[in-house]
Order: C-alpha cells, then sequence, then structure tokens
C-alpha cells in the first residue's frame, strides 16, 4: 500500500464563543492557520447559520479543510483532506486551538493508502 495523504477528523474544545460567530474572523483565523502551515488557499466559501453556527471550506491544492462551529457549546469540528504524504494537516489544527483561544483538542488520523500498482476494475 502506498501512502497518498492524511485524514484528520479534529474536534477543537473549551473555544472563545465570540471567535466562532464572527464569520469573517473565524474566516481569517482559519486562512491564516492554513497560510501558516504552508498552505495556498485558492478558494473558500463560509456560511453562517441562524444560530449562530458557521460551516466553511477552504480548497488548496492537493487538500480541502472543512470547519464547524458550535458557538453554544464551545466547539469547532474540523476534517482535513490532504492528497500528499508531504502535508501536515494535525499543524493546522493545532494552529486552530490556539487562534480560538482553546483548552484542547482531540484528533484522530488516518491513513490514506492506496494499492500499487493501482489499477482501476472495468
Amino acid at each position: 500500500m502506498k501512502v497518498m495523504g492524511l485524514h484528520v477528523l479534529a474536534e477543537i474544545h473549551d473555544c472563545d464563543m465570540e471567535l466562532l460567530r464572527d464569520l469573517h474572523q473565524l474566516e481569517a483565523l482559519v486562512r491564516d492557520a492554513a497560510g501558516e502551515n504552508g498552505l495556498v488557499v485558492e478558494n473558500s466559501v463560509f456560511h453562517q447559520f441562524s444560530q449562530d453556527g458557521i460551516s466553511g471550506v477552504l480548497i488548496v491544492p492537493k487538500a480541502n479543510l472543512t470547519i464547524h462551529t458550535w458557538p453554544e457549546g464551545r466547539r469547532a469540528t474540523v476534517d482535513m483532506v490532504t492528497c500528499s504524504e508531504d502535508m501536515n494537516p494535525l499543524a493546522s489544527c493545532e494552529s486552530l486551538v490556539s487562534k480560538f483561544k482553546a483548552s484542547h483538542m482531540t484528533a484522530k488520523s488516518n491513513k490514506r493508502e492506496i494499492e500499487v500498482p493501482f489499477a482501476m476494475a472495468v
């Protein structure tokens, strides 16, 4: 099996509630965290729901990052998929812990693997 990248699922706990409900500030912080870890954002979409929560996605070459916030629970979830084993998605998640003034993060990381040689069934 060849490792093609990583898939990280992170829960960020006890965040600053106001940061999690401010659409523009949240997008800026997520973009900053990505940039600090060498990711170049090509596009992004963030949406604020009527109940204060925000969902957003960053599209970067060979990766994507999604975030969902629950201000009332003071938490955010991050889902990051990379298509290169040279990337460190946990670093971007750890940057968000600091930016959100959170107490801690729990995360799971899964290797994205394919069989080599890769052949598609016809």
